[in-house]
């Protein structure tokens, strides 16, 4: 019987730790390769004059639909980044969080339900892929 030294033992060690990280590697990539369709989406719900939620902005003053585009630097601006594991929101230019106030870019409270499609959608692509490049 073959007895183990320590380098087996550390080597062990090892491998127990990269498989216990693989949960987080995959989120990680997961989160950023997800950014980009989220962004695409939050600058589409935009150019609607909708919210990310689908409901319209409220009305300008006359009763106008509300575009918040003048130079388009706005809307250009709006961008999801993969922070770790997560998603944060960035809105670029300092005027941005003046506009907003009525009429929201961003998700508040409760995630929207096709943001989470997406995301779950991406997530099912990345990991069959993953496992048909491992087999």
């Amino acid at each position: 019987m073959k007895r183990f030294t320590g380098a087996d033992v550390a080597r062990l060690r090892e491998l127990e730790k990269a498989l216990k990280e693989i949960p987080r590697r995959v989120a990680i990539e997961i989160a950023a390769s997800t950014a980009s369709i989220i962004t695409n989406l939050a600058r589409q719900t935009f150019a609607l004059s909708q919210n990310a939620y689908g409901d319209p902005w409220l009305p300008g003053m006359r009763g106008q639909t509300v575009t918040l585009v003048r130079t388009g630097r706005l809307q250009r601006a709006i961008q999801y980044v993969a922070v770790g594991t997560k998603l944060r929101a960035r809105l670029g230019p300092k005027y941005a969080k003046y506009q907003i106030g009525l009429r929201p870019v961003l998700p508040r409270g409760k995630f929207p339900i096709a943001y989470g499609e997406i995301i779950r959608a991406n997530a099912n692509r990345y990991i069959s892929e993953s496992f048909r490049r491992a087999s």
